[in-house]
């Protein structure tokens, strides 16, 4: 990854030299009244100027920017600690960027920080041993930021190989107190490692590390995400969470039943659970002490599947009454394309389930409760990937009467001929307002073209937007006729190519 000053920077960074620049001129010249403008009013402009981003690249670029227009511009922006506090190191770690990080931290003097660490390499050939972002790479980082614990609130490390994270974990076990820390987001990239059957590799690394003094030096932390990062989870300090994702581990390294039962029981207030490929250890001989996960608060769910007959015994173990947005993805299909998941008893389970009346007697646990997924509440659902049966697809469905949102990907043809003129024409999902197509390719491109004549949307229903996210060129010869025949039944129609969406 190139350095973070020659990153890529947005057309609004390079607006914004050009404006700081003109700054520049008028103000040496005399003739603009930003030089009457108080320095603490100044300060705070600086403050929103820096602040206003989702690139932590771009909170870099522009606090260096501000700080260098004019003497008196550069006095304030060093002494505002409060544009100085995102520091990035990212992949390869050049002696200027820790110049830079030591510059910043003491220029942040006591506000909390924001770490953001990206040490992928583009150019790693999977071989763990020879990333040129090591251990002892990784050991020079946190000597660096250990001693400022104590302000940390937002830490992101996305890494390719495990020894980084590892190392990350043993020094954090040695921290007391991490008061401000509200976010963690750890990440080693690689998804390989949730496919079925596979173990955690370097297999000498697996024991698990007690981070932050076993859980303990936690005192404010509301939003975790481990993908392909296991810890000690019987220490893990994990509670009073706001969001938790756990996405991409081997199914070895992750907790056991009563351990993830006191995870989630002991976040009552947790609004947003993603949970892709492996979730809890379940031992079909041991039953759990608590069979409902009862989140009366939850509104988020994404759960991304391995194996089927494990996702119906993880599925019955919750309870989600508020639920409004639910995400499903066969993970497995893009693990292993020639062999993906039959998802046709999981819709199944959800649908019977919804009624109180689950007849599955595959999974190992009875229902947790009468209706522990309200799909007649849902108002966002997100189906990724999945192949079915389409008779069960249309049974789902046919449950989600408040949805206002549906986003499809991935789906196999014989699902998409099913459910397909029944959602134009509103006889399910009656309340949708947008329906998405992401990534779709000639054939969904091809269906929706060749919807039987006649089809009109409900007139009792609300108007409806059909947004085809596809490789345009792909689909140029059949965009026309998609959109005249969509347009004749009533409905919006927005072809993006995959770069806009």
């Amino acid at each position: 990854m190139p350095s973070v000053m020659s990153n890529s920077v947005s057309l609004d960074s390079f607006v914004n030299v050009r404006k700081l620049n003109a700054a520049r001129y008028l103000h040496c010249h005399g003739s603009s009244t930003i030089a009457a403008i108080p320095d603490e009013l100044l300060s705070a402009i600086f403050h929103i100027a820096t602040h206003d981003f989702h690139d932590c690249y771009d909170a870099i670029f522009h606090a260096t920017t501000i700080s260098h227009v004019c003497q008196r511009w550069r006095n304030v922006s060093l002494s505002t600690s409060s544009l100085w506090t995102v520091i990035v190191l990212t992949f390869p770690t050049h002696r200027t960027q820790f110049f830079r990080t030591v510059d910043w931290l003491a220029r942040s003097r006591s506000r909390p920080l924001h770490l953001y660490m990206d040490f992928r390499d583009p150019a790693w050939n999977w071989d763990e041993a020879s990333h040129c972002f090591s251990w002892k790479n990784m050991e020079n980082v946190m000597r660096l930021i250990l001693p400022f614990a104590h302000r940390w609130q937002k830490v992101e490390l996305l890494t390719d190989t495990w020894a980084p994270i590892f190392t990350f974990l043993s020094y954090t076990s040695r921290i007391k107190s991490v008061p401000m820390l509200q976010d963690i987001l750890l990440s080693r990239c690689n998804a390989f490692f949730a496919a079925k059957g596979e173990l955690f590799r370097p297999s000498a690394m697996k024991h698990p590390v007690s981070w932050f003094g076993g859980g303990s030096a936690f005192h404010s932390l509301r939003r975790v995400s481990l993908a392909g990062v296991h810890v000690d989870w019987a220490n893990s300090g994990l509670s009073g969470l706001l969001e938790l994702e756990l996405k991409y581990h081997a199914s070895e390294v992750m907790p056991n039943l009563h351990e993830f039962c006191d995870i989630i029981s002991a976040c009552p207030e947790l609004e947003r659970l993603n949970i892709l490929g492996w979730g809890p250890q379940i031992n079909v001989n041991v039953a759990p002490m608590q069979r409902t996960l009862y989140l009366p608060h939850l509104r988020d769910f994404a759960f991304g599947f391995i194996d089927v007959d494990y996702a119906i015994d993880l599925l019955s173990l919750f309870y989600f009454p508020a639920l409004k947005t639910l995400s499903l993805e066969d993970i497995s299909s893009s693990l292993d394309p020639l062999h993906p998941c039959d998802s046709s008893r999981l819709l199944e389970y959800l649908t019977a389930a919804h009624h109180g009346s689950c007849t599955t007697s595959t999974h190992l646990f009875p229902c947790a409760t009468c209706s522990p997924y309200p799909l007649s509440l849902i108002s966002s659902l997100e189906l990724h990937g999945l192949t079915s049966c389409g008779a069960s697809l249309r049974c789902f469905l046919q449950e989600t009467a408040t949805l206002d949102h549906l986003v499809l990907s991935g789906l196999d043809k014989t699902n998409l001929q099913a459910i397909l003129p029944d959602l134009i024409a509103a006889a399910f999902c009656p309340s949708l307002l947008d329906l998405k197509f992401n990534d779709a390719d000639p054939m969904i491109v091809a269906l929706l073209a060749s919807l039987p004549v006649g089809i009109v949307r409900n007139s009792n229903s609300p108007s409806m937007r059909v947004v085809v996210v596809a490789n345009v060129a792909d689909i140029d010869d059949a965009k026309r006729e998609l959109m005249h025949v969509l347009w004749a039944a009533g409905v919006e129609v927005i072809v993006l190519g995959n770069t806009t969406s």
